[in-house]
């Protein structure tokens, strides 16, 4: 997984695209990312430590979207 998301987030950046297809992975793997460390998984996948927020708001978002009864397709 962590490797589909590097590759998917690299590829977006040449159509500045970048942050938002991070959103889009982390959301859309909200609930395998639950437990890993924010600043891990930005090393890992390549983006800069400043995207360990958006890591967590994505996160925080994922939660409301199931409490609220939202599901993505």
């Amino acid at each position: 997984m962590i490797d589909e998301i590097r590759r998917a987030v690299h590829d977006a950046a040449l159509g500045n695209q970048k942050i938002a297809m991070f959103h889009f992975q982390v959301l859309k793997n909200a609930a395998a990312l639950e437990g890993v460390d924010p600043e891990s998984f930005c090393r890992e996948i390549g983006v800069p430590k400043t995207y360990q927020t958006e890591f967590r708001k994505m996160l925080s978002l994922a939660r409301v979207m199931r409490q609220q009864g939202v599901r993505l397709a």
